[in-house]
């Protein structure tokens, strides 16, 4: 019985992940350009960057339960500046090394731990982050809380991560393995479409962010 409930558990933490992850955004655009300049084990690295954010956060969700959402308003306008900002830098790099010439590239040694920092920054500055675990996230969360086993939660968020790494291993080995469709001006275009797209996302962020910003004169406008 006890098998029963925890490979349950494990699969609504898998599915419920699942549904975070696979929804198309700056975090999957980053891994994406990752794999395609790194290999397969960018998907993987990205995701330990992910789970560092993750983990603390769904600590504070079992400690403080909805209360956290006040945090997120709170620094609102903060994180989508901050990711907007994120996501320009990202995408002027993309671009730039998407145009550099052919013998450039041959020669750049690209470091994995890149890879993790990305994973850090695109998920605890992606404005879509808090809003999901909030929501969906505690809901999940509350269902291994509230289950028959005393580590429900444990499986729940096993499930979660778990999820993470499927689906972004999936992408990365699908990209990595068409590098070789991907080459020469297939790749360019590929690596300029993608950093054109990361810095309209970013834009977005930031006029977001500006518009989300405490107005200081408005008491004394009104």
């Amino acid at each position: 019985m006890e098998i029963f409930i925890a490979a349950s558990l494990l699969g609504l933490g898998f599915i419920t992940g699942l549904s975070g992850a696979v929804l198309p955004g700056p975090f999957l655009l980053f891994v994406l350009s990752d794999s395609m300049r790194k290999g397969a084990l960018s998907g993987p690295l990205t995701v330990l960057g992910h789970i560092s954010v993750e983990s603390p956060t769904i600590i504070a969700l079992l400690f403080l339960g909805l209360r956290f959402e006040h945090y997120f308003t709170e620094f609102k306008a903060l994180i989508y500046l901050i990711g907007g900002i994120t996501l320009l830098v990202m995408a002027l790099h993309i671009m730039r090394e998407a145009l550099r010439p052919s013998m450039q590239k041959t020669n750049v040694s690209y470091r994995y731990e890149g890879s993790i920092l990305g994973g850090f920054l695109f998920t605890a500055f992606n404005p879509s982050f808090i809003p999901w675990w909030i929501t969906i996230g505690w809901a999940t969360l509350i269902a291994g809380m509230e289950s028959p086993i005393w580590n429900g939660v444990l499986f729940v968020v096993t499930g979660h991560f778990l999820s993470d790494f499927a689906w972004y291993s999936f992408v990365s080995l699908s990209f990595s393995r068409g590098k070789r469709f991907l080459y020469g001006w297939r790749y360019e275009v590929m690596m300029l479409s993608l950093g054109i797209l990361m810095s309209a996302i970013g834009l977005a962020f930031i006029i977001i962010g500006f518009l989300a910003l405490p107005c200081t004169n408005c008491s004394t406008i009104s």
